[in-house]
């Protein structure tokens, strides 16, 4: 589709915990050769990736940021490593009124107003933050579980934006920060360059 990007909104990491999750993402990566991951930065998807004409993506971006006007920052906490099936490794987040939340009002705003499919995984949200999929392989699955939860960690942040991320060249890349309501002007992760 000739003018279509895709996107989707996410929550990042401050610097600190997005180093130990990349370290640890890069670990499973050179050690069992899952290196899809490694095309997004570290992240929760709050709405998965849709297409979007290019033209309207500062329209998209200003609309994402007046609709969360109103959003109040809030803690995530990360707990540890899980897994869908043997397809998808992640570290856990612990789900708070505040993101479930969120990630339901903004589902209902993508709905209704940007006229956006809602996929199957926006209904069934689960937090999490990927550590390996696609190209983990069914016979190396055990062994990267392991892998991952010996090196595992806990981390607690404040979340206070959303991110635009875009598809650019196979890699994801974050396009517009979405402040929330009253928060003042904050420093953009680092994966951003």
């Amino acid at each position: 589709m000739k003018g279509m990007g895709k996107y989707f909104v996410g929550l990042l990491p401050p610097p600190a915990v997005e180093s130990q999750f990349n370290k640890l993402k890069q670990g499973i990566a050179t050690q069992f050769q899952v290196k899809y991951a490694l095309q997004a930065p570290a992240h929760l998807t709050l709405k998965m990736p849709f297409r979007y004409k290019e033209a309207k993506e500062r329209e998209l971006g200003i609309r994402l940021k007046t609709f969360l006007e109103n959003q109040e920052p809030f803690h995530l906490q990360l707990t540890g490593i899980g897994h869908f099936g043997n397809r998808n490794i992640h570290q856990k987040v612990a789900p708070s009124e505040s993101l479930l939340s969120l990630q339901t009002s903004l589902r209902t705003f993508c709905k209704r107003s940007l006229h956006l499919v809602e996929e199957l995984s926006d209904r069934n949200f689960q937090a999490h933050m990927t550590l390996a999929y696609k190209d983990l392989k069914p016979g190396n699955f055990e062994e990267t579980l392991a892998y991952a939860r010996k090196n595992e960690f806990s981390a607690e942040f404040l979340v206070a934006q959303a991110y635009l991320l875009k598809k650019v060249e196979g890699r994801w890349k974050v396009i517009a920060p979405l402040v929330f309501g009253l928060s003042s002007e904050l420093p953009s992760p680092t994966t951003q360059e």
